[in-house]
């Protein structure tokens, strides 16, 4: 048995690792997916809810009638970018589970994560802005650079970054004689 036996097998056993994880996590985003649209369809009630009040990007509202126009409008653009990023997600979990791990599409789909969870940081940071009615310039600068979602949508968009010039250099050396 040579080396080249030797890393392939160890190189298979790693990839075959990558797809069971990714399968495993597929299974877990579906289960993360499926449990709120079930509480949702039999009406099972949050915390805010129990005590009489409406949350939209957890700030809370004494009823549906005291919430405004605006918050209702972030309140739906919050979902869909919520749901664009899960499956943005789950798009990239089987792209792993097909065996796919450093190509332009990986790249593409963690760029499009990345998106997502800045967009929305962003719509929940001007959810917080309507909610207390002003932007107070070094808080809300603070916000910005503090909030979770960006944070990790900017780590994420680096990490793809980094991918694609990995990429980009494996082409070059495969290019070369």
């Amino acid at each position: 048995m040579n080396v080249t036996d030797i890393s392939s097998k160890a190189k298979n056993a790693r990839l075959t690792r990558i797809q069971r994880i990714s399968g495993i996590l597929k299974i877990c985003v579906l289960i993360y997916l499926i449990v709120p649209l079930c509480a949702v369809a039999f009406n099972l009630k949050t915390l805010h809810l129990t005590n009489g009040m409406v949350s939209i990007f957890d700030h809370p509202y004494a009823s549906t009638a005291d919430i405004p126009a605006v918050m209702y409008v972030l309140s739906v653009l919050g979902v869909a970018v919520y749901l664009l990023g899960v499956i943005s997600f789950y798009r990239l979990l089987c792209l792993y589970e097909k065996g796919v791990i450093f190509a332009a599409t990986n790249i593409s789909e963690m760029k499009k994560l990345a998106s997502y969870l800045v967009g929305y940081g962003l719509l929940a940071i001007v959810a917080g802005f309507v909610y207390t009615g002003g932007f107070a310039f070094p808080w809300g600068l603070l916000e910005m650079l503090s909030s979770p979602w960006i944070v990790v949508g900017g780590a994420i968009y680096l990490v793809a970054w980094i991918m694609d010039e990995g990429r980009k250099i494996q082409e070059e050396q495969e290019l070369t004689v």
